[in-house]
């Protein structure tokens, strides 16, 4: 018997939401891509328009946002790896969950804002958890970084 190779590109995606956690869940993503030869997908996911106005208010940011976030955050990685930007709208747990299946996801990566002791991350890292196709890594904003140079050794 002999193995194939698989002719998928390898893939990790890093969902990319707006807030103070991105930095840390995008840095562990690229060096994570780095390490296994991967290409990074920013994905970010707008809430969709339900047309009420109250649903409106309640969004946390418009497509417009999304798309400028993940280009400021793909300038900041000055080609340290192969990048890829892609921007949805829905459900933020379901939309990630639908483009890591899609795209055969090594690891999805997902960053958290600090939460009280024992309790679930956030409400959509805890939703990748239990529905993703492949492993999550969760990030907290909090959680320092080691460059990946000492990760290497080097």
């Amino acid at each position: 018997m002999t193995a194939e190779a698989d002719p998928a590109p390898r893939v990790i995606v890093c969902a990319v939401d707006g807030s103070n956690a991105d930095a840390n869940a995008v840095e562990v993503a690229v060096q994570l891509a780095v390490l296994t030869g991967a290409r990074l997908a920013l994905v970010a996911v707008a809430p969709a328009l339900a047309g009420d106005s109250a649903d409106v208010a309640r969004r946390r940011w418009t497509l417009e946002e999304a798309v400028s976030a993940l280009e400021l955050t793909a300038k900041t990685l000055d080609d340290r790896v192969d990048v890829d930007c892609y921007v949805d709208a829905g459900n933020p747990v379901r939309r990630l969950v639908e483009f890591a299946t899609l795209v055969r996801a090594l690891l999805l990566v997902v960053g958290t804002t600090a939460s009280a002791k024992g309790r679930p991350p956030s409400i959509v890292a805890s939703g990748l958890g239990r529905t993703a196709p492949c492993p999550v890594v969760v990030v907290s904003e909090s959680a320092p970084v080691p460059p990946i140079a000492r990760l290497r050794g080097d």
